[in-house]
């Protein structure tokens, strides 16, 4: 059974990770679901369950290395297996630690001073990160500059995380958590993110919570289990305004929404929720 068959059930579109591009180019470990034909998941948190094993075989493939820019003040802990793509850059004061797994930073994402990474950690390019970071998948042009905590998490593309964002990975009774009604038998996992995100400063998501395409989170507070697609606090995003927002934050980056990209949204949006 192929990766395509075995995610196609109710619970994927749950997620929103899989709407504005084919399953295939989920970020798996340091690459691509299509990159690793061996990997049959049956649920999209098995992505974050495997994390470890799936950085390994990339860095394997990539090597191992720091290609980018780190600031003398860095301290790593077991530094062989860390893999910083040329034309990213660790700032002051930063922690890596890879001795429970391995840390991947992508071409051209920026490690803001004083963040914590442990891995194992996946960033993809062009990312801006801050604070504590750990056990995660972070898609391209996504953003958490600020303090705050993400772990056993899996964050789309051109995701903005306002300062203080922080997300539960951990039951306060230690029992499995729930993603979309579904038991994953893990004690630690965290949230899941979809595509152009936003949440407002002071957001606090809740253990195993998922966040749809599109959605601004906003109000401070802890987030419902489940944030729908395109919503806006409690409405529906309109989709002009959305694009809009969108095309002003991939501008800032130097890229542009595609045609392509454009249809596939609009298609979605007509079915979401």
């Amino acid at each position: 059974m192929t990766n395509d068959e075995l995610m196609k059930n109710s619970e994927s579109q749950l997620y929103s990770l899989d709407c504005l591009r084919a399953k295939g180019d989920l970020r798996c470990g340091a690459r691509m679901l299509k990159d690793h034909p061996e990997r049959k998941i049956k649920h999209v948190w098995d992505l974050i369950v495997y994390l470890k094993q799936d950085l390994e075989k990339d860095l394997k493939v990539l090597g191992k290395g720091i290609r980018g820019k780190v600031h003398s003040s860095v301290v790593f802990y077991d530094k062989k297996n860390v893999l910083i793509e040329k034309g990213a850059e660790v700032e002051a004061g930063c922690v890596l630690d890879a001795r429970q797994g391995p840390i991947y930073i992508g071409k051209g994402t920026i490690i803001k001073p004083l963040s914590y990474l442990r891995g194992p950690l996946s960033i993809g390019p062009e990312c801006r990160i801050g604070g504590e970071v750990m056990h995660s998948i972070f898609h391209g042009y996504s953003n958490k500059a600020h303090y705050g905590f993400i772990g056993h998490s899996y964050i789309g593309e051109w995701v903005n995380l306002g300062a203080g964002t922080t997300n539960s990975n951990l039951k306060n009774n230690y029992g499995s958590v729930k993603v979309g009604g579904v038991d994953t038998g893990q004690t630690f996992m965290g949230c899941f993110i979809g595509d152009f995100v936003k949440t407002g400063i002071g957001t606090l998501i809740t253990t195993g919570a998922v966040i749809g395409v599109g959605a601004n989170v906003f109000g401070g507070g802890v987030t419902p289990k489940k944030v729908p697609a395109f919503s806006w606090g409690g409405e529906k995003y309109e989709l002009e305004k959305f694009l809009a927002g969108a095309k002003a934050m991939m501008k800032r980056r130097k890229q542009k929404l595609t045609a392509g990209q454009e249809q596939r949204i609009k298609q979605f949006y007509k079915t979401a929720n």
